[in-house]
């Protein structure tokens, strides 16, 4: 896949389908777009083309409203990528952008820098200055320059419609499980690891990695998670706190990951965890002993649950 930007515009492309969205979580109402997108320009023997946005919008025209990313643009780079995309417009997403008119935007970006022939979008997409543009305005201009538009309808999983307004309040309130049911896939969370307390090992019997994590990124809420840890191309069973360490008073946020049956020195490595279900809130105990207590039960059922998972 090949990443083009606004000053390599006008571009010449063979029969160009296109997808355009925010595409945060890249789930399966994106997946859905992309789907079709592919399959259309493969039928014609053409390019597919997905168009999307950084910073997010609201970054930009709301900074006030403290707006966490499921995916970083790293992640969202290589999720588009896999979706079988030959390119990615990426736009700069400015205030400048953001005053052009919806027919404007269309004509300078589809049509005159594109070349469109078909445009693939959803049910309820909306963009242009003041997200005047609709797809009803979409088939008008479609109509006007020549360029075929087909609208995606909403995709459902257990009734509820796949959005990443929805999928975002779900990671925050720590259902990863359903959340992952929305993404197609669980929720993933890299960090580079750093010294900790050495508590774990110490104090509790359980070693522990302690993660800084991306500051962009939406946190799931405190408690304690089954993960799969990524490392060396592998995929580790393990369990992650993610909280304040009310046992010892730590009264600042840390995320601790234990990785099952694992001994090594992973200091300065970057690893990723992908949440596969909340175990419990995170909870003051009267001693380091009832704590260890309760982290071997965590890791029981986290194994329990992890092992179902992997098959």
């Amino acid at each position: 896949m090949q990443i083009l930007k606004r000053e390599d515009l006008p571009v010449s492309l063979p029969y160009c389908v296109a997808t355009i969205g925010n595409f945060d979580g890249v789930h399966l109402g994106h997946q859905a777009l992309f789907k079709e997108t592919v399959k259309r320009a493969r039928a014609k023997n053409g390019t597919a083309v997905a168009i999307t946005f950084h910073p997010h919008p609201l970054q930009v025209l709301r900074p006030e409203i403290p707006l966490k990313l499921i995916c970083t643009l790293e992640q969202k780079i290589k999720l588009i990528e896999e979706a079988g995309l030959d390119y990615l417009l990426l736009l700069e997403f400015t205030r400048e952008l953001a005053s052009l008119e919806a027919e404007d935007f269309v004509e300078e970006i589809l049509v005159r820098g594109l070349g469109i022939k078909e445009l693939i979008v959803g049910y309820d997409y909306r963009f242009g200055r003041k997200r005047r543009g609709d797809t009803e305005l979409l088939r008008l201009l479609g109509e006007r320059f020549g360029f075929k538009v087909t609208v995606i309808p909403p995709q459902k999983v257990d009734g509820l419609t796949v959005s990443s307004t929805l999928i975002r309040e779900l990671i925050a309130e720590g259902d990863v499980a359903l959340a992952a049911k929305l993404l197609g896939r669980y929720y993933k969370l890299c960090g580079k690891v750093i010294p900790g307390h050495g508590r774990g090992k110490r104090l509790l019997g359980f070693p522990t990695a302690n993660l800084k994590l991306s500051r962009e990124k939406l946190l799931p809420k405190t408690g304690v998670y089954a993960v799969f840890v990524h490392l060396n191309g592998k995929k580790l069973p393990g369990v992650m706190n993610l909280g304040f360490n009310p046992t010892f008073g730590d009264g600042y946020l840390s995320a601790e990951v234990h990785i099952f049956d694992f001994e090594g020195d992973l200091y300065g490595k970057v690893i990723c965890l992908s949440f596969v279900a909340r175990l419990r809130d995170e909870k003051k105990f009267s001693s380091a002993e009832e704590l260890a207590r309760q982290i071997a039960e965590d890791c029981q059922r986290a194994r329990e649950i992890l092992s179902v998972a992997q098959s």
